[in-house]
């Protein structure tokens, strides 16, 4: 191998490069993603140490400064990380598929509005230009979720935005975000009686817990004050399961009910 070569691969010229394959980009929360990462050897020789899988999403936080300007900073947030020990030597011109499975936090958030999730693959190998990849996933709802969703629609509701909001107390979540899905009356029972519901769902093994926050529709000068100081909003929990489903339109009706 002569000297040039050599020279180009220690400043990650002509270094091995990765291709992360995967089997379907589309997951639920909690399921199995499984794929294969390809390794494509450069111009020399080079020790991989280790691969990294990482499962990475994005959120917002607002912060205002002293002025009372407030700001939007999108940030990412590491869901999962896992690793492949597998260290070897990639040849020039070589290539190495290495298979993987992983299992998708219940926590990831569903691909609605901005909200992105992608697995970050990056080889421990030094000096390399081209040594990571992204792959964007597509997290669509489980059972329970879906039938939530559903259930909103029956009722006269159509989702209309979505986003992963930075919050600052943890205690019922292990994510310093919540993904809340925004509703809003087109028809039905509840229609022209709230602005809007926002929906967070905590996947819960078996269960699902739903969090709503309603926000009712301001009437006259009472509802104008109440709402001009945030106090036409209020909350309600309900945790299903499968055996729920029947009767969870219901359910989530009789919710709404009691907070016009």
């Amino acid at each position: 191998m002569s000297f040039f070569k050599k020279a180009l691969g220690a400043v990650g010229i002509g270094a091995a490069k990765v291709d992360t394959i995967l089997e379907t980009h589309h997951a639920s929360p909690g399921e199995e993603i499984s794929g294969t990462v390809k390794i494509i050897g450069g111009k020399v020789a080079q020790e991989i140490n280790k691969i990294d899988l990482n499962v990475m999403c994005n959120y917002t936080v607002e912060r205002e400064d002293s002025e009372g300007e407030t700001t939007t900073i999108t940030k990412n947030h590491t869901l999962a990380k896992f690793q492949i020990n597998e260290r070897f030597t990639i040849e020039p011109g070589d290539e190495e598929h290495i298979p993987f499975a992983l299992d998708l936090a219940e926590e990831t958030p569903l691909t609605v509005g901005q909200s992105k999730t992608w697995i970050a693959t990056n080889l421990d190998i030094d000096m390399a230009l081209d040594k990571s990849d992204r792959d964007y996933l597509h997290i669509v709802p489980t059972e329970l979720q879906q039938a939530a969703i559903d259930a909103m629609e029956a009722l006269g509701f159509k989702l209309y935005e979505s986003d992963c909001e930075g919050i600052d107390e943890v205690s019922f979540s292990r994510l310093p975000f919540v993904q809340e899905l925004e509703f809003k009356t087109i028809t039905g029972d509840f229609h022209g009686r709230f602005d809007e519901v926002e929906v967070v769902f905590f996947n819960r093994g078996e269960q699902l817990e739903i969090i709503f926050e309603i926000d009712r529709k301001a009437r006259g000068f009472k509802g104008f004050f109440a709402e001009a100081l945030d106090l036409d909003e209020s909350k309600a929990r309900l945790l299903i399961d499968e055996a729920d489903l029947e009767d969870l339109e219901d359910a989530i009706y009789d919710i709404l009910e009691a907070n016009c």
